[in-house]
């Protein structure tokens, strides 16, 4: 029973390893990360998925909870959609601003380094 338990224990720690998910926090920076999704909403809006993967996000028009939303009604939202594309593209690294548990964006980093 004992062997089993450390296999059973061992299995978790290396593939648990393997996954990478950074849940969402109520506010404050998220990870460094790639940017690996982007939509543009009906409404006017962006939703942004990350690797790693948020979790617990409550976006716009109903795309799930790995999506941060910046809202139509943010004053930098063309400025942030052209900057998290061109991070997309080259692979730079984004970190972004949550206001709220709802990963709603206010602000962004983009950078090439581990910063």
């Amino acid at each position: 029973m004992n062997r089993l338990l450390y296999k059973l224990g061992l299995g978790v720690l290396v593939f648990g390893s393997c996954i990478q998910v950074a849940y969402a926090e109520p506010k404050g920076w998220t990870n460094l990360s790639e940017v690996t999704d982007l939509v543009v909403t009906s409404n006017g809006g962006v939703n942004v998925k990350l690797s790693p993967v948020l979790s617990g996000c409550t976006s716009q028009s109903g795309y799930g909870g790995a999506y941060a939303s910046i809202y139509p009604s943010h004053p930098g939202i063309e400025l942030m959609q052209s900057n998290l594309l061109s991070a997309m593209m080259s692979g730079k690294k984004v970190k972004l601003y949550l206001s709220d548990d709802k990963c709603t964006v206010v602000e962004m980093r983009v950078t090439s380094g581990q910063t």
